[in-house]
């Protein structure tokens, strides 16, 4: 997949949509099932987006979990809905909002009895500094519930791996400033919902999701996926 730029990823917008039927659009070289209808306000042309939109098929990658010891292989996930983001956790803004609405739809699906039907994965790009006792930190921090198991903090092996799958494939944009040492990062925000077909839902660019919203999508699409 060609490279998605920072720039061009930072002029989207959010994201949002309502429940329908089982469906399908045809639109790019690839499109698939799903069960919500077209976002209302998302372009009808998916190649003004930086990112894999309603319909397109959610990019393969495999990646380590430190935390549970083990690697996730999103190409041999074919049963459950995925939620998926990026972030890093020296964050101390949209990161913060968004996983505070992560940690409390996860925590509504484990009280709908739904925890084994939808797996999060959280993909650091900082993995310099996102060692195993930082993500496990930032769970505590979150509210995250890693008993539940269908969470997983991702870390790339090197920045290299980070950007080849945040950035380029799914088109996450972020860029790095500051010095060595001392450094942040400029981000945007994309968290996709993956029916258990490996299709895109829905894609919210909200750096605090509405958590009664995507939990009724996730609820329907559970419900709904034939």
């Amino acid at each position: 997949m060609n490279r998605r730029t920072f720039t061009a990823v930072a002029a989207t917008g959010a994201l949002a949509g309502t429940a329908g039927c089982l469906t399908g659009v045809i639109r790019g070289d690839e499109t698939g099932e799903t069960v919500l209808e077209f976002p209302e306000d998302q372009p009808t042309d998916s190649g003004d987006l930086a990112y894999p939109a309603y319909a397109e098929p959610f990019p393969d990658f495999a990646l380590y979990d430190p935390l549970a010891e083990t690697t996730v292989d999103t190409a041999e996930i074919d049963d459950e809905c995925l939620i998926c983001t990026a972030f890093y956790s020296y964050c101390t803004a949209e990161c913060v909002t968004l996983f505070t609405a992560l940690a409390s739809i996860q925590h509504e699906l484990i009280d709908d009895g739904l925890d084994d039907d939808v797996r999060f994965l959280a993909i650091t790009f900082d993995p310099e500094r996102d060692t195993p006792e930082e993500l496990e930190a930032n769970a505590d921090l979150m509210g995250v519930n890693l008993e539940a198991g269908n969470w997983h903090y991702l870390r790339p092996e090197s920045d290299e791996e980070a950007e080849a799958v945040v950035a380029d494939d799914l088109g996450i944009g972020y860029e790095r400033v500051g010095g060595d040492v001392e450094y942040d990062f400029n981000h945007i925000t994309v968290t996709s919902l993956v029916n258990p077909g490996g299709y895109i839902e829905r894609a919210y660019t909200d750096d605090s999701p509405d958590v009664n919203r995507v939990t009724d999508d996730l609820e329907t699409v559970v419900s709904e996926w034939e």
